[in-house]
């Protein structure tokens, strides 16, 4: 058994126990939809995605008739790593001092500017990105989850 088959049916064998386990949330009357649906849907799809990981690998083990040498890895980048940890920092410091709006935009474009293409024409859909995942998580945590979001000093 190779490496992905073997996570996908541990992937199988926790979701049949949760799956399982869904069945002791107890259910109120006259509700038509109880509260493990959301949960048995979750599972459901995971178990699916362990069984497709499962079937790729069958395949792909199935293509390769011998044994061939691995390719070689990139170089680690660890200075990459340093620097989103640090952008990051810089997130939650800002968050309580330019509140959730700015800071998220900021973090999302610096993020975006590290980790992408570093040219000055893709700064306007970094830029765009950026605005409409601060604008959406905004809008689903604040207007419709009731959560409210950290106001900074400046916001």
């Amino acid at each position: 058994m190779r490496r992905d088959s073997g996570i996908g049916l541990g992937l199988l064998a926790v979701c049949g126990v949760l799956y399982w386990q869904t069945g002791g949330i107890p259910t109120p009357p006259f509700v038509p939809i109880g509260p493990a649906f959301y949960p048995r849907i979750v599972l459901a799809l995971l178990a699916a995605l362990a069984i497709w990981l499962i079937l790729e690998d069958v395949v792909t083990a199935r293509r390769r008739p011998g044994r061939k040498a691995k390719p070689t890895a990139p170089p680690l980048n660890y200075r990459l790593v340093v620097i989103c940890f640090v952008v990051f920092g810089a997130y939650v410091v800002g968050l309580s001092l330019l509140g959730y709006l700015l800071a998220t935009f900021l973090f999302v474009l610096a993020l975006g500017w590290v980790m992408g293409p570093r040219e000055y024409r893709e700064l306007s859909k970094l830029a765009a990105v950026a605005i409409g995942t601060t604008l959406a998580t905004y809008l689903v945590f604040e207007k419709y989850l009731h959560v409210f979001l950290p106001r900074g000093l400046l916001f």
